[in-house]
């Protein structure tokens, strides 16, 4: 999201204040996660009063919701063209998705904080969100299954649950494995990460299982 700015936003452009109001919410949910930030915090940060907030938004929910929309829709606008634009589905595609998001995660290191807040404050919705993408992606591996490029006796949802969720901790964890003797860079790691994932996901032959 563009930084924020401090200039005070005017009664002429509700636009503008929405907007101040939307960054200075996700920087505090990034910095501290829903449960402790406050309305009051968020005034502050935006220069907005309380009673604006609730004029544009309606709640703190409503806050933390739109955060998170804005952070996953950097990512997913053009994966969800990648995948309702492909011709066909070949293991290309699912190696250019992962390749993606984990750059994607590598840019917003934001994003990453935003997603770890709300993994461990059980929320659900962000689960609800990607659902559509999580619905094209697994068309489109159970389509190469059905072809015979990926074998056929894995849950193509759990492919994709595979990839995000290793994606996600190596950057939420990365203070920790970090400091691991013979750790490579974010560039060997998915290299390497790609190799296992994408040789699993062939055609199993005889005598191989």
């Amino acid at each position: 999201m563009p930084a924020d700015q401090k200039t005070s936003p005017t009664p002429r452009d509700p636009d503008e204040t929405r907007r101040r109001i939307q960054q200075a919410a996700f920087d505090l949910f990034v910095e501290k996660g829903f449960a402790d930030v406050a309305m009051r915090e968020i005034a502050e940060r935006s220069g907005v009063t309380k009673s604006l907030i609730h004029h544009h938004f309606g709640s703190k929910d409503a806050l933390w919701k739109s955060s998170k929309e804005a952070a996953f829709e950097l990512y997913a606008e053009n994966q969800r063209k990648d995948l309702m634009q492909a011709t066909s589905s070949n293991s290309d595609l699912l190696r250019r998705g992962v390749i993606n998001y984990f750059q994607f995660l590598k840019d917003h290191p934001e994003v990453v904080r935003l997603f770890s807040w709300s993994h461990l404050e059980r929320d659900e919705y962000l689960g609800e969100n990607d659902s559509e993408l999580v619905r094209l992606g697994a068309a489109r591996i159970r389509e190469a299954q059905e072809a015979g490029i990926f074998r056929d006796d894995i849950n193509p949802v759990h492919v994709i649950t595979t990839f995000v969720i290793t994606c996600t901790h190596w950057f939420a964890a990365h203070s920790h494995h970090g400091q691991w003797d013979g750790i490579g860079s974010d560039e060997d790691f998915l290299d390497d990460f790609l190799n296992i994932f994408m040789d699993g996901l062939k055609p199993q032959t005889a005598g191989s299982a």
